[in-house]
């Protein structure tokens, strides 16, 4: 939810495609071509690297804006870009694209060159074409899930998993290959709950609301637990075709009361049919607790019920065409 005083996401947008960036060639290798998307702190183009065969390539570029800050605090907003690219050369998990390079530019802004992933996004998708099919949304679920447990064992945690963030792409076979391109929330996990409140407005808390942790929309010190359930939100959404907690029809305010509430999560159910197993069903609500502590102990366990539903699957359906077999060449 943009800040009253923000300015509009037209304008936003405007003053990226201005960006003189665009049409330059950055440290004698990657071109920059094109606007692509616009952040709060960063704007993201399409460009190409020269040495590499003119491969496409994603530039994350702190955004122009920051230029006018005073000087600690465009040295820090840039540290806070760079530590992004540092922490995705450390990780691992296909789901994170890979970064290339990371540099000043002339007028010292910060950048990121990194793994250009083609492909919607999963909002996008869910749009198109929701509820999705069980056996995609559990592959999904654990491509993201196998991310967020290295992120959580190198001490991180996300604080935005939301659809709009994760790109899905395709390979030559047809392969579902998830990608995850926005870190800009990221931070250290503490147990001090005032780790979570410096620079925190209350009333506007970093994150998306549709996916939030109740803990994080109180501002409460938050762990993997948090990922957990945002996670856990966004397959809800997938398995049936609106969010735990509806913000179209209540609004992001509405949401950050409700969380910050009692009220039960999701309020709309999720119930086990013929396209939505038991486990899953169950998988799902245990990661949507209020309580993190009646969630899973960590992201891995919630993989691995959604894994064993994909064994499963795979192992009833190996059974039928094994039986099918045997009947069409008889005895």
């Amino acid at each position: 939810m943009a800040h009253p005083r923000s300015p509009s996401s037209a304008n936003i947008q405007r003053r990226a495609e201005s960006d003189p960036v665009i049409g330059t060639v950055i440290d004698g290798d990657f071109h920059v071509d094109s606007l692509i998307g616009v952040g709060s702190h960063a704007d993201v183009f399409a460009g190409h690297q020269r040495s590499v065969g003119d491969r496409p390539v994603a530039i994350k570029i702190l955004s122009r804006p920051y230029l006018n800050l005073r000087e600690p605090d465009f040295r820090r907003a840039s540290q806070a870009l760079l530590r992004e690219g540092e922490l995705l050369g450390m990780l691992h998990a296909s789901c994170f694209v890979d970064v290339y390079r990371t540099g000043i530019l002339a007028d010292e802004r910060p950048y990121l060159a990194m793994e250009y992933a083609e492909g919607d996004t999963l909002a996008t998708l869910a749009v198109e074409q929701s509820p999705l099919p069980v056996a995609l949304v559990i592959d999904i679920g654990l491509q993201a899930a196998e991310g967020l447990a290295e992120l959580h064992q190198l001490g991180f945690v996300h604080r935005d998993v939301t659809p709009a963030n994760l790109i899905v792409c395709r390979s030559a076979l047809g392969h579902v290959r998830l990608k995850n391109y926005d870190f800009g929330t990221v931070t250290k996990m503490s147990p001090r709950a005032d780790r979570y409140r410096v620079g925190y407005d209350p009333e506007h808390p970093l994150g998306t609301p549709a996916y939030m942790s109740p803990e994080q929309a109180q501002a409460g010190v938050i762990d993997g637990r948090s990922d957990q359930f945002a996670l856990a939100s966004v397959l809800f959404e997938l398995l049936v075709g609106y969010r735990p907690v509806q913000v179209e029809a209540t609004g992001p305010r509405a949401v950050l009361d409700h969380l910050r509430s009692n009220g039960p999560i999701p309020v709309q159910p999720l119930v086990a049919s013929a396209d939505v197993p038991t486990p899953v069903v169950d998988a799902v609500l245990k990661a949507l607790s209020r309580d993190p502590g009646a969630r899973f102990d960590v992201i891995d366990d919630f993989a691995k019920q959604l894994l064993y539903v994909k064994q499963k699957s795979f192992a009833d359906t190996r059974r039928t065409r094994t039986g099918l077999i045997g009947r069409l060449l008889g005895p």
